[in-house]
């Protein structure tokens, strides 16, 4: 059967978003990126939601019939991992994200992807060291409090 709840994981640049619109597509469900649940706005005027709206927001989607959601973030979304039929955690190396992320930077500089957040170097230096500290840390955090839904775990490198 077809997981129609699903929860997708990972670092920034790992392809949570690429492999979120594909099953999407595929599966004709909706998909939610996390991020819209705890930011509220772009760019400068871009403001953290506080946790009880997140929170409703998120049980607003998990209620429905079917869902997508993906993120980075763990720590809130117990909830969520335990309605999700199917967790996916997304873990290709942090040398492929850096990648990724400086391309994205790129294309949004040269204007051919929307900058919405409107990302300096120095942001995309500060992503890069996240992106690292991801990998040595919280990743063991994640499959920590992904150990009660192992059952329902795929972890990952690679989504092409």
């Amino acid at each position: 059967m077809t997981p129609r709840k699903i929860h997708i994981i990972g670092a920034h640049a790992s392809g949570k978003t690429h492999l979120a619109r594909r099953l999407s597509r595929r599966l004709g469900i909706p998909h939610y990126a996390l991020e819209n649940l705890v930011w509220n706005g772009t760019g400068e005027k871009k403001r953290r939601n506080i946790p009880a709206l997140r929170e409703q927001l998120l049980l607003d989607i998990v209620s429905q019939d079917s869902w997508i959601v993906e993120g980075q973030d763990y720590e809130w979304l117990t909830f969520s991992f335990a309605m999700a039929e199917q967790i996916i955690f997304l873990t290709p190396s942090p040398l492929v994200r850096d990648g990724r992320m400086i391309l994205r930077f790129m294309r949004q500089k040269i204007g051919t992807e929307v900058d919405q957040d409107r990302f300096s170097l120095g942001t995309l230096m500060n992503m890069i060291e996240w992106n690292h500290h991801f990998e040595r840390h919280t990743k063991k955090n994640i499959i920590e409090a992904l150990e009660p839904y192992k059952h329902k775990l795929i972890i990952t490198k690679y989504v092409q």
